[in-house]
């Protein structure tokens, strides 16, 4: 099942230098991770220090596996120090994945009227 991540981010101050090597280097690496599909990064328009990333990944556990890494830990922690709190870390799957048994049923038991 696919899941698509959705991180939001607030920095205390408008992105430096630090700021953006890290966010390059989480991007970077997490696209060597197994079940990776894609990404992106958005910075608010209106306000700079917003930042939202989005992913994409063939599986909740290829997802667990890069967000419980090391490797990520690291990185997040150096980025924590930026942030005005922690980020948030939203997981969502596609509605069919999530009502697939239900629709099945629903499919099942209905029944065409003569």
């Amino acid at each position: 099942m696919t899941v698509k991540i959705i991180i939001d981010r607030q920095l205390k101050e408008p992105p430096n230098a630090e700021d953006i090597r890290i966010l390059n280097d989480l991007r970077i690496r997490a696209m060597g991770q197994t079940g990776y599909i894609s990404g992106e990064t958005l910075v608010d328009v209106d306000d700079n220090k917003k930042i939202v990333v989005l992913s994409v990944w063939s599986s909740m556990e290829d997802w667990m596996d890069w967000k419980n890494s090391k490797e990520r830990e690291k990185l997040e922690a150096a980025l924590s120090a930026h942030l005005v709190e922690p980020a948030k870390i939203r997981v969502f799957m596609l509605g069919a994945d999530c009502l697939r048994e239900m629709l099945t049923q629903v499919l099942h038991d209905t029944t065409i009227a003569e």
